[in-house]
């Protein structure tokens, strides 16, 4: 049973020096505990308690070690207690504190009084009040840290194989770097792990070996300098100084053990980011040149082989499946295993693992955790997981998942944490590709619109031009013939009246549409008795055509803007006329909506649209492309204009029709226009909102 020590010592590093001593420790385990206070001492002892032995510093900030000493016999009478400190005069405090034995602190900062210490390698054993208590300082150089490449650097030729020595003992390649003007060459050549160099060298001085080494091999090397009394002149480029006076061979070997294993540590760190790196960048250059199989199989097969696993997968949230899904291809996984690979977010128990949540997930036992779907292990064939939110913000976008370590080996906390890091650039991968993707798909909108736009211009100019000339036409035949009968003169007055008023028409359409695509345009409620209103909006004249208005009795008011709607009840009427060249009835028909909505649909029976063609017929310029609706003239802007107006007033527009029986054009208005919630802009849309149909009509 591995005995209870507490450090007590409000230096982080001293407190470390300890734990590794005593963690270095050959045939004694020990359970450490650490306090960097008094305080904090009692209060461990108190709840953590009973130790085994207490290693109390005699300086701490909160009250002297004496005092915490003498506090610790009213918890515990019987623990043995053993002062550390870098005080010369120690008497007092055994003394005063009841503490058993001394034992000197570390020196650790340069220019400190020198230590009048025993040997580190000698063992103590004192007898305490439980009948045992071993203080064993042996160090054992070899378990310092890592094995490393040590260049030792010294004016002294016999010191210098001295320190050689001293670190082959502990296990280190050693090379001894004789001094002169290639020194700085002979280290660059050497290329070592850490420098052990002396701050007595002068031919040439130290710190311009320090700067050349810096300049040549860079933050990597670590540095270590030996000094004896002085320690102001040491160069700011080095990592860490040993005081030689008194010289103690253990604490040598422990300092660059320490070195070196920050050394190990940076250098994984960095091997992690390069790598992390690589993937960032080839992650972009797939997501725009390879396309989307390119990336999912790049990411799984590089997140796979970072892991040493054998199998990896990326997938994707379907918003419509509510799925996680299986992208193709995998990496050690078959089509038909991606094809089955599906993880839902919805109606799954409480014990299955929630990622936006819960965040990673580590499972060395996949198949029988109950955490995961037993249809997603089923079809990834793992026997252990790895798998990492691909997260936007709070939003997850996906799973990036491995499975499967080699030799059935398994996977570790470092391992998620580095699965999470790759999730994270993943996410920007994804993120490209997507955004990519919509730059792809609004260029293509782009070169539609521009399309529709010479269209356009051709249909307005055709519609431009039939105005005008009949316009001109009848002027002129009313300025040359003076002896014109006045029935004929003030019919034709009338036309050119009408085709003006056409003019206008087509002119106002379109800076209508500016000024609400633009945010230029307000809309004036007011109350409005919706049956009489129709009445008097429906276009009179239609000689080949009737018109039914059925409106129930009591039919409520509602708020809405006169004038658009009276555009917008005319803009259907026409239509509805004008594709229905045999004649034939129109209806107006008006129904409540519950009680906050009311519905009008205009009905005909004319030409129809083809079903194919009805998801784009409220887009701008938007024409039913057929032989017989192109015979008949149009500027694509009606429907348009109809969608921006129902949508200013918080309403729905929607289109039922069968190709070559007729259509029912429908719309759906708040009672009150001012309450309703409005679209922020008259966006172009990919498709017309087509509202899914109610027993009566459009859900509302």
């Amino acid at each position: 049973m591995p005995k209870r020590v507490l450090v007590v010592d409000d230096h982080v590093p001293t407190r470390a020096l300890i734990r590794t001593i005593l963690e270095a420790e050959k045939g004694e385990q020990f359970e450490v505990k650490e306090a960097g206070s008094g305080t904090e001492c009692l209060k461990a002892a108190d709840r953590s308690g009973p130790f085994d032995l207490i290693l109390l510093d005699v300086n701490l900030p909160d009250m002297d070690g004496y005092s915490v000493c003498r506090a610790l016999r009213h918890v515990d009478k019987k623990v043995p207690v053993v002062f550390v400190t870098a005080k010369g005069d120690l008497k007092d405090y055994t003394a005063a504190g009841g503490g058993r034995r001394l034992l000197p602190g570390q020196a650790h900062r340069p220019g400190g009084a020198a230590l009048h210490r025993p040997s580190l390698h000698e063992h103590r054993e004192i007898q305490g009040d439980r009948g045992w208590l071993v203080a064993s300082l042996s160090m054992l150089p070899a378990s310092a840290g890592p094995i490393g490449h040590v260049a030792v650097l010294h004016e002294d030729a016999f010191q210098g194989e001295a320190l050689a020595r001293i670190f082959r003992t502990a296990g280190h390649r050693l090379s001894v770097i004789v001094p002169g003007r290639r020194v700085v060459q002979s280290i660059v050549d050497t290329a070592p792990d850490l420098l052990v160099g002396s701050l007595s060298l002068l031919d040439p001085p130290l710190a311009a070996v320090v700067r050349g080494v810096r300049q040549a091999l860079g933050s990597d090397l670590r540095i270590l300098v030996l000094f004896s009394y002085d320690a102001s002149v040491v160069p700011a480029e080095v990592d860490d100084v040993f005081r030689t006076d008194p010289f103690d061979a253990a604490e040598l070997v422990l300092r660059a053990g320490r070195l070196l294993r920050e050394q190990a540590e940076h250098r994984v760190l960095q091997k992690k980011t390069q790598e992390l790196l690589g993937l960032y960048k080839m992650s972009w250059a797939f997501s725009l040149a390879g396309g989307a199989e390119a990336l999912y199989a790049h990411v799984a097969r590089h997140s796979a082989e970072m892991l040493k696993a054998g199998r990896g997968l990326v997938l994707l949230y379907d918003a419509e499946r509510r799925q996680m899904v299986g992208q193709m291809p995998g990496f050690g996984l078959t089509p038909e295993q991606v094809s089955r690979v599906r993880y839902s977010v919805d109606g799954e128990a409480r014990s299955r693992w929630n990622f936006r949540r819960n965040g990673p997930l580590l499972s060395n036992k996949a198949q029988a955790d109950t955490r995961l779907l037993p249809d997603l292990v089923a079809a990834l064939g793992v026997r252990s997981l790895l798998a990492a939110p691909i997260a936007r913000g709070p939003e997850i976008l996906g799973l990036l998942a491995v499975g499967d370590r080699a030799n059935n080996a398994h996977f570790t906390d470092e391992d998620l944490n580095l699965l999470l890091a790759l999730a994270g650039q993943v996410t920007i991968a994804v993120e490209n590709l997507r955004l990519h993707d919509q730059i792809k798909k609004a260029n293509e909108l782009l070169q539609e619109y521009d399309r529709l736009k010479s269209e356009f211009v051709g249909i307005v100019a055709h519609d431009f031009r039939k105005p005008l000339m009949a316009i001109r036409g009848f002027a002129e035949l009313v300025l040359e013939e003076p002896e014109l009968p006045l029935e004929s003169r003030q019919e034709f007055m009338r036309t050119v009246i009408n085709e003006s008023e056409h003019l206008a028409l087509l002119a106002n359409d379109t800076l209508l549409i500016t000024q609400i695509e633009t945010g230029q345009f307000s809309f004036n409620f007011s109350e409005i008795d919706i049956g009489p209103f129709i009445l008097d909006a429906v276009p009179l004249g239609l000689s080949d055509h009737s018109v039914l208005m059925d409106v129930p009795p009591g039919f409520p008011k509602i708020w809405a803007d006169p004038e658009r709607l009276r555009q917008l009840l005319t803009n259907l009427v026409t239509n509805a006329v004008k594709y229905s060249p045999e004649g034939g009835s129109i209806i107006v028909r008006c129904r409540e909506r519950g009680g906050q909505h009311v519905g009008i649909e205009v009905v005909d029976h004319g030409l129809g649209i083809p079903t194919e063609q009805i998801g784009r017929l409220f887009q701008k310029f938007a024409r039913v492309r057929s032989d017989e609706h192109m015979k008949i003239s149009g500027s694509g802007l009606g429907l348009y204009i109809c969608r921006l107006i129902v949508e200013g007033h918080g309403g729905q527009i929607w289109v039922e029709s069968e190709f070559g029986r007729g259509s029912t054009f429908g719309i759906v208005l708040p009672v009150d226009a001012r309450a309703a919630k409005k679209p922020a802009g008259a966006e172009e849309r990919p498709e017309a909102a087509t509202p899914e149909k109610t027993k009566d009509g459009p859900a509302t």
